[in-house]
């Protein structure tokens, strides 16, 4: 009797995964762009707008998007590597991402203004900072969670949606 059901088993599985489609591709994670979502007294929020495309014949769901966001600072070239941290953190919301669907997510990234460093001068003489992002999100599928990467550099310009 045990050696009927493990085949039955075995079979199972196989036909589960190929209604996923066979093979489980990884989603395109990308950061459209930053924001400016609020201002205090001693910081503010950015909005990360990232968007996810899932490709797959499956529903997506995603947590644990850890993140860091750099900014350049004043007086740095482009071949300078001179970033100064401004916020890291993880968004623990759950996002979800239906089968062959786009999604574009704000995530809030809190900061202080000590962290904004010699980055702050470009913004207010000039309204604009380059920025960079990039992290990780934990992403579930049928056949377990799979880390995926995100990285984007672009121009964060006061009044605009970045790019």
């Amino acid at each position: 009797m045990n050696r009927i059901r493990f085949p039955a088993l075995v079979m199972a599985a196989a036909m589960a995964l190929s209604a996923c489609g066979g093979a489980v591709q990884r989603p395109e994670i990308e950061l459209e762009g930053v924001t400016l979502g609020s201002i205090g007294l001693t910081g503010g929020t950015l909005i990360a707008n990232v968007r996810v495309h899932n490709p797959n014949r499956f529903n997506l769901r995603a947590s644990d998007l850890r993140y860091q966001l750099f900014l350049r600072r004043t007086g740095a070239t482009a071949q300078d590597s001179a970033w100064t941290p401004l916020a890291e953190g993880t968004y623990g919301d759950t996002l979800n991402v239906r089968a062959g669907q786009t999604r574009t997510f704000g995530i809030p990234v809190s900061f202080g203004f000590g962290q904004l460093a010699g980055a702050g001068r470009s913004l207010m003489d000039y309204g604009r900072v380059d920025y960079r992002a990039q992290g990780t999100v934990d992403v579930r599928t049928p056949v377990g969670t799979r880390q995926v990467p995100f990285r984007k550099t672009g121009t964060f310009m006061m009044g605009s949606t970045g790019r």
